[in-house]
């Protein structure tokens, strides 16, 4: 007989509809599964919209109140894709409730919330209760090839980290103030939004980060305040309200291992629907990785003879790349939304199978480790110098 786990569900929009995706995708697409994924319960705050989700996507149930899945005993795993200041309460719940616990980034609301879910998750980990946070893009075949290159020395030694996070829907100043423009409910702008996506996969392919100098800005400093409550959409009525958050973050890094690094973030990037470009240059050689090109990665080697010396193109989808086994035959793409159904893989296949989550998941020490970067660039902006991680 197969093993299931009951999967309880913690939103229905965006990141709610791409994690239910990958949850009805496993067992087919992995196949043989590790558990068949069960979707039991699923909470979102408007009751109308939650029970529409339910239907649609397939859960038992639908509530408003995410204790159902903390209290339901068919539920073996919680997803919370809430807003960023329901990530703390409802995952310690679930971890101290038994519950393997999977949250989208960043980790916290703040460095004191993640902090303290790291503390629970510990104590959790002893009994063999997993923790995850999805940072789904570690699990791009390309993100992957370019660690194992680095990993194997084909770059040397890592001079270079860059990464460009760029966006431009809150270009219209007419845009509603949505949660992520409030610093009660997302914690940071831009800054948190996208930057943590960077400092993790910087902290994956480079190593750990000990100081770095912020800026940020904010453009448009009100907004109309939305009629109803919405998260990248929606309408604003006449009632205008303060963004108290950043629309653009820049930041400097100085890793471990002497390497230089640099961020940028914007919400206010004309003509980036969601471009995120990454760099790395070592005295061996180099990677360029573009989310938009995600099967791809661009490979310089400073060991080719000098006549044939260029970036090549390298298609990560042949079956020696990770994950690419369980997809389509060499040269069939994939998308954005299968990092996440091989994110989502990994962690079921770590709960089914008892295996460690990292070091290629992100673990809740991972996310703790990038909030601690998150935190002291915010510092950092606000006291206009460089700010050491040790120092918070």
């Amino acid at each position: 007989m197969e093993k299931t786990l009951g999967i309880g569900m913690i939103g229905y929009s965006f990141m709610g509809r791409a994690h239910t995706n990958a949850f009805k995708k496993l067992p087919y697409i992995f196949y043989p599964p590790p558990a068949i994924p069960l979707l039991r319960g699923i909470c979102g705050r408007n009751q109308k919209m939650v029970e529409e989700a339910a239907k649609r996507f397939g859960y038992e149930y639908a509530t408003r109140r995410w204790r159902d899945l903390i209290e339901d005993p068919e539920i073996q795993i919680l997803d919370n894709n809430g807003p960023n200041n329901i990530h703390a309460e409802p995952c310690i719940a679930a971890l101290e409730a038994g519950k393997h616990t999977l949250v989208e980034k960043p980790l916290g609301l703040n460095l004191r919330e993640a902090k303290q879910m790291y503390q629970v998750a510990q104590k959790a980990e002893k009994k063999g209760i997993k923790n995850m946070v999805c940072f789904s893009n570690r699990f791009a075949p390309a993100i992957l090839l370019a660690k194992r290159l680095i990993k194997e020395g084909q770059l040397g030694e890592i001079y270079h980290f860059r990464a460009d996070f760029l966006q431009d829907w809150l270009m219209d100043p007419d845009f509603p103030l949505a949660w992520r423009l409030r610093r009660e409910i997302a914690g940071s702008g831009v800054h948190g939004d996208l930057n943590a996506h960077s400092i993790d996969m910087a902290r994956f392919l480079v190593g750990e980060i000990t100081r770095v100098c912020g800026w940020t800005r904010t453009f448009i400093k009100e907004r109309p305040v939305p009629i109803s409550a919405s998260g990248l959409s929606g309408k604003g009525g006449k009632e205008r309200g303060e963004v108290d958050v950043d629309d653009a973050s820049l930041l400097w890094l100085e890793f471990e291992n002497g390497a230089m690094g640099s961020l940028e973030a914007s919400r206010f990037s004309m003509g980036s629907k969601s471009v995120w470009r990454i760099e790395i240059c070592g005295s061996e050689g180099a990677v360029l990785f573009d989310l938009t090109r995600s099967n791809e990665l661009q490979f310089y080697s400073g060991k080719d003879p000098a006549y044939a010396r260029g970036f090549r193109t390298i298609i990560a989808t042949e079956e020696e790349h990770p994950f690419i086994k369980y997809w389509w035959p060499p040269g069939h793409m994939l998308g954005w939304e299968d990092h996440h159904c091989n994110a989502i893989f990994h962690f079921v296949e770590c709960v089914a199978k008892a295996k460690e989550v990292s070091p290629y998941g992100a673990t809740f020490l991972d996310g703790l480790r990038c909030q601690e970067v998150l935190e002291a660039g915010l510092i950092s902006a606000e006291r206009r110098e460089w700010v050491g991680i040790d120092e918070i």
